[in-house]
């Protein structure tokens, strides 16, 4: 079995998930993971499967075209690709870093930054305007980064490094484990 990607792009509308999938599974790829998210009303997806290695890869995006017809869902389809990339499992631990305070240009270039320096991988990120501050000083912001980080990684280092530039920012910054954050987060 081929692993492939397949992105969807849209208007966001219901229905959109089930449409792409029963595509999918009516096309005989079988569906692994599923990750999407809405933005400003659009819609974007992505989803990873399995397909069988005597199909041809253009002529299944052909067909899901096809299926996918008059829908306005924009698809790309692509062979999942190997090698070097994001950490493999076991070798990296999960953290999520959340950094929250007034909204500036920088603020996402200069930790995806700093995290890439370290080898670090950003898997998630959620950005989140909570609006004005009152003072006439700007917008709030609130952001998500779900990392992968290196067993190798110097955990001193990195913290240090993290908080000096959100004491820059005028940020407040957390960096927990997943699993504490998870915990301390459950409803």
């Amino acid at each position: 079995m081929r692993r492939i990607l397949v992105t969807i792009v849209s208007h966001d509308r219901p229905g959109i998930i089930h449409q792409v999938s029963r595509a999918l599974a009516d096309l005989g790829c079988a569906v692994f993971e599923v990750s999407q998210t809405t933005l400003m009303g659009e819609f974007a997806g992505l989803f990873s499967g399995g397909l069988p290695a005597e199909k041809n890869l253009a002529g299944f995006g052909d067909d899901l075209g096809r299926a996918l017809a008059g829908s306005g869902l924009a698809h790309w389809v692509a062979e999942a690709q190997t090698g070097p990339g994001a950490p493999p499992p076991g070798e990296a631990e999960p953290y999520v870093l959340t950094l929250r305070g007034l909204d500036q240009g920088g603020i996402i270039p200069e930790f995806s930054g700093s995290l890439a320096g370290f080898e670090v991988n950003i898997d998630n990120l959620r950005t989140v305007a909570l609006g004005s501050d009152g003072a006439g000083g700007g917008h709030q912001v609130l952001m998500f980064f779900e990392l992968s980080v290196p067993r190798s990684v110097n955990q001193r280092g990195f913290r240090q490094a993290l908080s000096l530039m959100a004491e820059e920012l005028g940020l407040e910054m957390s960096l927990q484990h997943r699993n504490i954050f998870e915990a301390i987060h459950r409803l």
